[in-house]
C-alpha cells in the first residue's frame, strides 16, 4: 500500500509576482521529491482571500 503525503506551499505578495514565485517554489519541490522516488499525484492552486496563493501537492512513495 502506498503512503500518500499532502504538502501545502503558500505565497503572500503582490499579485503578479506571487504566481511566478510560488510556481518556481513548487517546481523545485516537485523536482526534489521526484528525484527521491516519490510519485506526483496531484498539484492544485487556489487563492485564499485574494491575498495568498496556495498550492496543494499530493505525492506518494
Amino acid at each position: 500500500m502506498k503512503k500518500h503525503e499532502v504538502h501545502i506551499l503558500k505565497k503572500t505578495a503582490g499579485f503578479s509576482s506571487m504566481k511566478d514565485e510560488l510556481s518556481k517554489e513548487v517546481e523545485d519541490f516537485l523536482n526534489t521529491k521526484s528525484s527521491a522516488g516519490y510519485e506526483i499525484i496531484n498539484v492544485s492552486f487556489t487563492y485564499y482571500e485574494a491575498t495568498e496563493l496556495v498550492a496543494f501537492i499530493t505525492i506518494c512513495k
